[in-house]
């Protein structure tokens, strides 16, 4: 067994909840799960984040990068959270899949408007995400076309 200490660099204004180290043998590969936040206060953007692993004498660096948005949907357990938004008129507004694949669902879901645009995402797999930008006010309703329950409305105001 081999302890592998974990730190990381990130910018003012982002969190990071994560083990500060991991036990593996030398044959096995470990992943460490990290919780991310963002203050309120913080702008919108791509922010760098550093991790360094310490094994022995030896240490791998490797960047990521954290991408902060204000309006976010999640898509999980076949629902749109939240499912009603009201922007202002030039907001974009951010959906990501968070459903894993299981019980043979593979838990694709998509955004297709019904009124307002004709815009629409691909098919978005777990973790994959699709933004939109509001450029005109009104009510735009929106549904996933694999699973008819998932419904969703963004009123947008001027």
């Amino acid at each position: 067994m081999e302890t592998v200490s974990l730190s990381l660099t990130v910018p003012g204004g982002l969190t990071i909840k994560n083990k500060n180290s991991v036990s593996v043998s030398t044959d096995f590969e470990a992943f460490v799960g990290l919780t991310i936040g963002a203050s309120a206060t913080l702008d919108p953007g791509d922010y760098k984040v550093t991790a360094v692993a310490q094994y022995g004498t030896n240490s791998k660096s490797f960047d990521f990068t954290v991408k902060v948005v204000q309006n976010l949907v999640h898509m999980e357990g076949n629902s749109f959270n939240s499912g009603a938004l009201t922007v202002k008129t030039g907001t974009t507004v951010w959906w990501i899949n968070m459903d894993s694949p299981g019980g043979g669902d593979p838990e694709i879901h998509n955004v297709v408007f019904s009124s307002g645009t004709t815009g629409h995402s691909s098919d978005l797999n777990q973790y994959d995400s699709y933004s939109y930008t509001f450029t005109t006010p009104g009510t735009y309703n929106y549904f996933c076309a694999y699973h008819p329950g998932m419904k969703g409305t963004v009123t947008v105001t001027a």
